[in-house]
């Protein structure tokens, strides 16, 4: 959803309604299309939203007949909902759905019979039925509600549009609805739960019909199949089918007169019917321009489904319809755009990505909204621009604009704090933007970390294994952890800041500044990265992001032939690590250092230059980094590239060396000169009867195991030198040299025989 400030005027209508005869249950079989009911979460209900209704029933099925009529007096909506339902718990004795207070219950339907008024209680926005009878556990019924009245008019929010009546100039009157967020109750009894999507619908929509030699005047977009518009008398009859699981606040209407333009797009060998319902009374030149850009979203769904997974409604339709609220919103199966935004791919994209992210797999709850428009930020901003328009560009210069504005709402995080999960404090908040801008950069990041390949792998996996039904920020976690092979919970802890209900965010508040160091030995390609440090934003309840760092190296300052991008992941922790990233995601390397090896020798580098990150930060070329990090994989050969962790061969004469493994130890096969030397708590470095040459610090608590015949010369404040007490002989060297201006400590006793 985009989320604009709308401004209607408002009136109110009483109309007369034909209403059909109560029908069976039919369509998708009966079942549980969320997480599961008996996931409660911490406001002790089994509702996504506030009310906390229909804790005691999946619902299944619902019927539906609305009668309205745009060009009456006042605003009005009347018909009825029939609801199939399968109860979760014993001995169910009433149901409750949400209905706002403005709205009058007529009757209410059960087992064939008009309950009596006192098994019927409106109060609060919540209509409670007391059945007379009691259902065992896993029992099957229905009821059906018979209803009308006013909806109520747009509230403050501007997210809060609800039911409303309002005018185009060429099409005149009309009735649009929008329920994100609570406001289906506003205009229809409910169950009002992201996760227990309804499982199929049937809509019928009774609209004010001419004569049928007249031009038609009103004409209906719902959600679904259109399967049947029969002419009665002055009235037609719209029927829409819907055979996906699809969310309350997804349910939509909208009557209009429209211009209808029908397409087919073949997604993987499947035709998918295209509608656009357009308001009559415009120029040719501007249909023109709308059905130019709306044409070019058909080219995004076949591109977004072989990325994502293939479109899951299309079986049923896709398309966009013109309606009042100044933006878009992702009604399922068809979006409904302002006059406005018909010409604009940005939001026509974000309203297509959410077709997965949002409607295929919903939230569970309001608090993980950014599960949907992060990723639809993503989609308008970078995949359609990377696919469709082919225009990278664009891409980086749209997420730059997304990544300074989440660098600027560092106060708050993406995921919704439980007291911000309602319409007035979401949409008139910060969050109303955190949502979108961090939002998009943490799928932004996720990309980054996995590359592409795994990337979009996850995401398949995420969609056809979740479809429809809903999400949390674990449960996407989960995927990812599973497609990479490592737990990466703690990024998630760090830049979303929370799963599911919550009071507080528990990370997600604020961003990293992060240093970097980077060497190349002189004309070599070979080139080696460093975390210099960290630092957060004032106010960030995070002690240290772990995450991805991304760097640019170039071969010029400018105007640079030969360039490659990379991406590691810091773990962060008291024992520094870091981990290859981008290409997948490696095990978790000691030692702070990494290595690669170029086709060209770099000779500047650049922070994030593509704006991937929610990070800013600087790197710099130092002189003295060269790191190599011992696996001990093969054998205890020095000169053996397999026993070296990763992407790199055998350390050059003086590079940096961690000994990472207690498994198989290294022994020196000749004179070896080393810079830096790490030597992590159990290891070895065994120098045989060869001389060994440091030019930098020793670190770490592991040993040197030496000999009679062996060496060591120190040209640098070297620190420590632990030598293994295994034997006289493991605690010896031949001659021990400290050169001038050099130093070094004896951390246990040593043997020196030259």
């Amino acid at each position: 959803m985009r989320k604009l400030l709308l401004i209607s005027t408002l009136c109110i209508v009483i109309i007369s309604q034909r209403l059909p005869a109560q029908n069976p249950i039919h369509g998708r079989n009966p079942g549980n299309g969320g997480l599961g009911q008996t996931s409660s979460f911490t406001n002790g209900t089994n509702s996504s939203g506030t009310s906390g209704t229909g804790a005691n029933i999946d619902v299944i099925y619902h019927k539906i007949f609305w009668r309205i009529s745009p060009d009456s007096a006042t605003k009005y909506i009347k018909g009825y909902v029939q609801t199939n339902f399968k109860t979760i718990v014993a001995n169910v004795t009433s149901i409750t759905f949400d209905m706002n207070q403005v709205l009058v219950v007529d009757s209410v339907r059960f087992r064939g019979a008009k309950l009596a008024a006192g098994n019927i209680t409106h109060a609060s926005n919540i209509i409670t039925i007391t059945l007379g009878a009691t259902l065992a556990n896993n029992f099957i019924d229905s009821l059906t509600i018979y209803y009308g009245g006013p909806p109520p008019a747009v509230d403050v929010p501007p997210g809060a549009v609800g039911y409303q009546k309002t005018s185009d100039a060429g099409a005149g009157n009309y009735i649009y609805t929008l329920s994100e967020s609570y406001e289906d109750r506003d205009w229809w009894p409910c169950k009002a739960d992201m996760q227990d999507k309804i499982d199929s619908m049937d809509i019928t929509v009774s609209v004010p019909w001419a004569s049928p030699t007249a031009v038609d005047t009103f004409w209906v977009a719902c959600n679904g199949v259109l399967t049947d518009s029969t002419i009665s008398g002055n009235s037609r009859y719209f029927t829409f089918k819907t055979r996906h699981p699809i969310a309350s606040y997804l349910v939509s209407v909208c009557v209009a007169r429209f211009s209808r333009y029908y397409r087919t797009q073949n997604v993987n060998g499947t035709n998918v019917p295209v509608t656009y319902n357009l308001f009559k009374g415009k120029s040719a030149g501007t249909y023109n321009n709308m059905l130019l850009k709306l044409d070019s979203m058909n080219l995004a769904l076949q591109a977004f489904s072989n990325k994502l997974s293939d479109y899951h409604f299309k079986d049923e339709k896709h398309g966009f319809y013109e309606f009042g609220f100044s933006g878009g919103m992702e009604h399922q199966t068809f979006s409904g755009i302002s006059t406005g935004s018909m010409t604009s791919a940005t939001i026509l994209a974000h309203e297509l990505m959410h077709q997965w992210f949002g409607d295929n797999v919903s939230f569970s709850t309001w608090n993980d909204l950014w599960l949907a428009e992060g990723f639809a930020a993503y989609g308008e901003t970078t995949l359609y621009y990377e696919t469709v328009a082919n225009h990278p560009t664009s891409a980086f210069f749209l997420r730059s604009g997304k990544k300074t504005s989440a660098l600027g709402e560092n106060a708050n995080s993406a995921w919704i704090p439980d007291a911000s999960c309602n319409t007035s404090s979401l949409w008139n908040s910060i969050y109303g933007s955190t949502i979108y801008d961090r939002g998009c950069m943490v799928v932004s990041m996720l990309r980054a970390i996995a590359g592409d390949t795994k990337f979009y792998q996850a995401l398949t996996n995420y969609q056809n294994g979740r479809a429809g039904k809903s999400a949390t920020t674990d449960t996407l976690k989960n995927y990812f952890n599973a497609i990479l092979g490592q737990d990466i919970s703690q990024f998630f802890t760090d830049y979303v800041g929370g799963s599911g209900p919550g009071a507080a965010a528990t990370g997600g508040v604020g961003n990293p500044i992060i240093n970097m160091n980077w060497n190349s030995v002189a004309a070599s390609n070979h080139l080696t990265v460093q975390v210099a440090s960290q630092t957060r934003s004032s106010g960030s309840n995070v002690a240290y992001f772990h995450g991805p760092v991304v760097m640019h190296f170039t071969n010029a300052a400018s105007g640079w032939t030969k360039d490659t991008t990379i991406v590691i992941y810091d773990w962060g922790g008291a024992t520094p690590s870091l981990s290859y990233a981008g290409n997948g995601l490696s095990a978790a390397i000691p030692g702070n250092i990494l290595n690669y090896d170029l086709s060209f020798t770099p000779t500047n580098a650049f922070y994030d230059d593509s704006a991937r990150t929610l990070s800013t930060g600087s790197i710099t070329k130092v002189g003295t980094l060269m790191g190599y990090t011992w696996s001990g994989t093969t054998s205890s050969a020095w000169n053996t590239s397999t026993n070296w962790a990763s992407c790199c061969s055998v350390p050059p004469s003086g590079a940096q060396v961690t000994i990472a493994t207690t498994g198989s130890q290294p022994v020196l096969p000749g004179t070896i000169t080393v810079g830096a030397l790490t030597l992590n708590a159990g290891t070895k470095l065994n120098i045989g009867t060869n001389n060994l040459i440091i030019n930098g610090a020793v670190t770490g608590t592991g040993t040197i195991t030496g000999s009679t015949s062996s060496s060591i010369t120190v040209n640098s404040n070297a620190g420590t030198l632990n030598f293994d007490q295994t034997s006289a002989a493991t605690r010896s060297l031949n001659n021990l040299t400290i050169s001038s201006g050099a130093s070094a400590t004896l951390g246990s006793a040593l043997d020196v025989y030259g």
